[in-house]
């Protein structure tokens, strides 16, 4: 089904699905039951986290863009003969009404969910378009040389803090698996580097896991499933506390319900949406703070100084 057909009817009254869904992925509601998730909380350490975004918190990229760009790229240097004639057509007219699609959405002209949405859909749906193994082995190439590991500096000071107080880092993310495992390797060897190689043991992640067969699902992909989630970990006495937390956008507004009373909750470079829906979202026990970096300059904001232009 085209790209364009598809969020014609995601926008129907009548439809229920989500747009992973017309791809046969499915949403369940007992995910950690499943071994895939079961294996991941056995291998935790059961202590204090620290729990965070990746995209757009920790660092300045959104890391199913920039898979999704590699995935244009990598077919793109492929030889046409070798490629399905139908099934490259198919891709040449979805990728030219995505990046219609691309333009309204850095016009304000539709929600950015939309376009991020987009973007894993594509992905998924052309995947067999290509040797996926290679793909996924270019990416990892591109991520590397490309420099996509530099975190944000308030971002990475934070993490450094964590570990050298011998707490955990805790990545929660919407981002598929096969995207999140080559991204989080490379921040480990990152992490070995800059703070120690022991200290890269102590950083966890929980993703949208996204089988490539007939059992997908997705749990981790809207905000209510990652707040659940955080909620099994301290239910099954996996978190024992929790420490700080960062995010950006209003969503993880839901997320921080989940934190311990007097915890802080940082936005690190927030949309606006954050500040717009700010008294409405907030809850009084939990300490939000504002931050933005720029450049060489990370400061704090207090919502009620803030002016837009």
């Amino acid at each position: 089904m085209r790209l364009e057909k598809v969020l014609d009817l995601l926008k129907q009254k009548d439809n229920k699905k989500d747009i992973l869904e017309h791809l046969w992925i499915k949403f369940r509601t007992d995910y950690d039951n499943q071994d895939y998730y079961k294996n991941k909380m056995h291998s935790m350490h059961i202590w204090n986290y620290f729990i965070s975004d990746l995209d757009g918190t920790f660092f300045r990229w959104v890391l199913q863009k920039e898979a999704f760009t590699v995935f244009v790229k990598f077919v793109k240097k492929h030889n046409y003969l070798d490629l399905n004639i139908d099934d490259y057509y198919s891709f040449l007219k979805d990728l030219e009404f995505f990046n219609k699609l691309e333009k309204k959405a850095y016009n304000k002209e539709i929600e950015f969910f939309e376009y991020l949405n987009a973007w894993i859909y594509l992905l998924l749906k052309h995947k067999n378009l290509v040797d996926w193994n290679w793909y996924l082995n270019f990416m990892r190439y591109s991520f590397k040389v490309k420099e996509k590991i530099n975190p944000f500096r308030f971002s990475f000071s934070k993490m450094k803090e964590v570990l050298l107080s011998g707490w955990n880092f805790l990545f929660v993310s919407g981002a598929p698996n096969f995207i999140f495992d080559i991204y989080l390797d490379l921040l480990k060897e990152y992490v070995s580097k800059n703070i120690g190689d022991s200290y890269a043991n102590n950083v966890f992640w929980f993703w949208s896991n996204v089988f490539m067969d007939c059992n997908d699902y997705t749990p981790l992909w809207w905000r209510d499933h990652k707040k659940t989630f955080i909620n099994i970990l301290r239910e099954k006495k996996i978190i024992n506390q929790t420490i700080w937390w960062m995010w950006d956008t209003s969503s993880d507004f839901w997320i921080s319900y989940a934190l311990d009373n007097g915890n802080k909750f940082y936005f690190v470079n927030p949309e606006k949406k954050v500040v717009d829906n700010f008294e409405n979202f907030k809850i009084d026990s939990i300490d939000y703070m504002l931050l933005i970096e720029r450049k060489d300059l990370i400061f704090s904001i207090k919502k009620e100084d803030i002016n837009f232009i």
